[in-house]
């Protein structure tokens, strides 16, 4: 059906005004509020779900992926912040029995991901962020290329928040398309979406059982995954290379993750026969599916799969990334340090909106590097400086000199020469 169905407008209240809002309480998410409201922003960050986090801890996906041997340093302030935090916890470091056995070292900083969310809440309560969590974006008033209100909607039905500026952290870019803004096309050499993934956890059981499946599944699992040692429990990462799912759609999203989870059973007990012994039991499957592609914004600058392979340097630089190009379909090839501009991160023809993380301006190649947890940090953390630097009066976005982001970046870790050498143009 193409029918559309024409809504009268309603007396929808204002219930708040903020100097910023940030949409989407991933980790590209916390770190934007936590540095817009550092930077002297008065901040509301919008969640959907009921913890912060996103995939790193509704999504079960708990391990931070570096690309060199760096890690985990030269991230910035707000990802020291968090490690530090899953330190204190004890939930990270081998130390604290937090490794995966036979995986490359570059990859294999594994946490506890509960603890991950009680980090991130701390952090955004005691950097003064306002939270708002079980909230969908449902609107954004738009006049002169400008946001003046989005719309939310949750318990208290529909109301609306104004701000002066707007970071769009949905991972689907969700209030930029509310708000008129275009989407990236797929890309050429990549049509097909990077296929996704899921996370299920089993645990050692004192009551040895073969997991059931039912008499119609098929003998020919289609679906491979990786093992993901914890302390106390085993995550199983399932990826379906051959699975054709558009998950840039509402029922295609769907879709794929009934998909993934009618098929636990069965990957279960492929993994109590090949590796585990029955006494190793289905604990509980991670309640967000594990989208790696979505839906891309236009910005005024979009980041290449060339940008990343040849290392560009930028004159408006705000953070960097070098974990490889990473999808089923593509070569896995290392690359040097590459940085992102600013300009991929301003949402083309608002004036002032950002995005940060998943849905940023890049092709969808380079999004296979781009999308992980620390490099989306990043962004989320330049994102939160500029959008309070334009709060104040004399700043736009555009008119900000991203020398100036880069800055305070550093001025937050003085003595991080690395994060230095690989920001600056």
């Amino acid at each position: 059906m193409n029918e559309s169905y024409y809504e009268p407008s309603k007396n929808i209240p204002v219930f708040a005004e903020y100097d910023v809002v940030v949409c989407g309480g991933g980790i590209a998410g916390v770190s934007a509020a936590c540095s817009a409201a550092r930077n002297g922003a008065r901040t509301l960050l919008v969640e959907r779900l009921e913890i912060l986090g996103g995939l790193g801890t509704a999504g079960g996906v708990g391990n931070f992926c570096f690309g060199d041997d760096t890690l985990p340093y030269g991230q910035g302030k707000v990802f020291d912040d968090i490690y530090a935090g899953l330190k204190f916890y004890k939930a990270i470091g081998a130390e604290n029995g937090w490794h995966i056995k036979n995986l490359h070292p570059f990859y294999n900083h594994t946490f506890d991901h509960n603890i991950l969310s009680i980090v991130l809440q701390e952090l955004a309560e005691h950097d003064g962020v306002d939270l708002l969590f079980a909230t969908d974006v449902i609107g954004a008033e738009v006049v002169n290329d400008t946001i003046k209100s989005v719309m939310l909607h949750n318990r208290s039905l529909s109301q609306k928040v104004m701000a002066k500026q707007f970071i769009d952290a949905t991972g689907d870019g969700i209030l930029s398309r509310h708000a008129g803004a275009n989407v990236l096309p797929p890309d050429a050499k990549h049509q097909q979406s990077i296929p996704p993934s899921h996370m299920i956890f089993v645990q050692k059981s004192a009551i040895p059982a073969i997991q059931p499946v039912r008499d119609d599944a098929e003998n020919n699992l289609p679906m491979r995954y990786s093992v993901w040692d914890e302390p106390e429990r085993i995550g199983l990462k399932i990826f379906w290379p051959g699975g054709d799912f558009d998950t840039s759609t509402g029922q295609g999203y769907s879709d794929a993750g009934r998909a993934f989870r009618r098929r636990i059973p069965e990957i279960v007990r492929d993994f109590q026969q090949k590796e585990a012994g029955k006494d190793t039991v289905f604990a509980y499957s991670a309640p967000m599916f594990g989208l790696r592609d979505s839906l891309r914004i236009v910005g005024d600058y979009v980041l290449t799969e060339d940008d990343l392979k040849n290392g560009k340097r930028f004159d408006d630089a705000v953070a960097y990334g070098c974990f490889p190009l990473d999808s089923s379909l593509l070569e896995k090839k290392s690359l040097p340090p590459y940085q992102i501009p600013y300009r991929s991160l301003l949402v083309k023809e608002i004036k002032n909106l950002l995005v940060a993380g998943r849905c940023f301006s890049a092709s969808r190649i380079a999004l296979s590097s781009t999308r992980i947890m620390v490099t989306c940090c990043q962004m989320g953390q330049a994102a939160g400086i500029a959008a309070a630097m334009a709060s104040k009066a004399e700043y736009t976005l555009r008119s900000i000199d991203p020398a100036d982001i880069r800055q305070s970046i550093l001025n937050d870790a003085p003595d991080d020469k690395m994060l230095e050498e690989r920001i600056m143009p």
